[in-house]
């Protein structure tokens, strides 16, 4: 199916990926304004989200947070086959509601685990409901067929159930650096602060060598890398929700002047700031 813009996803979109032979496909980093569902039939490779890292393998089905920037590394040589599923949380709602399981979606986002591994059975049902999915998916897209959106809301709530039950099977995760998680949540908390090296040393009591080794090692973004996406994810926000100043939105997401920002903002969005308010801001146009 067609590509869609990571940050600019519908409020539903169903793809699926079949490739005998991955070879070298570059590690992709990108993040949604919506939710994602993964079901892996074959796979072999990691994902790094937020302050975690996760290997993946066949029968792994995964949840990824809106607005959650991770990253994938593929092994070479490898069969990859994979159901994604992007739905916004106004897509959803409605059912949710009809079926008094608006607690059910809130728990996968605050408490679930991302990943959940599946016995061969489990594998078999769930290919059956993502299979079902993409050829809803495939019905309204070509028709807007309203029965064929009711059976995707329908099928997307049985999935999520699905989830949180076998989330509720899982054995407690594996312990991860705990220096990751601490930096990577002081950075998502200050993003809009100068952000250093040597303030990094400074307040984890690590060496700034370290630090720098032990985040790309890890994450396979340099410290800087995260920061930049992290400020630019802001920015993208606030020109879609608000109608603030650009200047004040730039220096409120921590640049430190509107030339570095409109910089910065063109390499990572492929377009300035104002092209991107007039194509993706929700405000009424004026």
């Amino acid at each position: 199916m067609e590509h869609v813009p990571y940050d600019q996803t519908p409020p539903c979109w169903v793809s699926y990926s079949n490739e005998r032979d991955i070879r070298n496909k570059p590690a992709i980093h990108h993040y949604h304004n919506a939710f994602e569902l993964d079901f892996f039939v074959k796979a072999e490779l990691d994902i790094f989200v937020k302050d975690n890292k996760y290997t993946i393998r066949d029968g792994d089905f995964f949840f990824i947070d809106e607005y959650e920037i991770h990253r994938i590394f593929y092994q070479p040589n490898r069969p990859y086959a994979r159901y994604v599923i992007n739905f916004s949380k106004d897509f959803i709602r409605g059912v949710l509601c009809e079926a008094g399981l608006e607690e059910t979606l809130e728990w996968i986002v605050s408490e679930g685990p991302r990943k959940v591994e599946t016995t061969p059975e489990q594998r078999n049902e769930l290919l059956s409901l993502f299979a079902a999915m993409a050829a809803e998916f495939g019905r309204f897209s070509e028709s807007g067929d309203p029965v064929a959106l009711a059976a995707l809301k329908c099928n997307l709530l049985l999935l999520l159930i699905r989830f949180r039950r076998l989330a509720g099977q899982q054995p407690p995760p594996v312990p991860y650096n705990p220096h990751i998680k601490g930096l990577i949540r002081y950075i998502d908390e200050q993003y809009m602060n100068p952000i250093t090296l040597e303030l990094l040393e400074k307040q984890f009591g690590l060496s700034k060598y370290y630090i720098s080794h032990l985040f790309k090692e890890t994450t396979r973004f340099t410290v800087f890398e995260y920061v930049a996406n992290r400020r630019i994810l802001e920015a993208k926000k606030l020109l879609e929700q608000t109608d603030q100043p650009i200047v004040q939105i730039a220096l409120g997401c921590g640049f430190n002047n509107l030339q570095h920002f409109y910089r910065m903002f063109g390499r990572y969005a492929k377009m300035s700031p104002l092209q991107y308010r007039k194509t993706f801001g929700a405000l009424p146009k004026t």
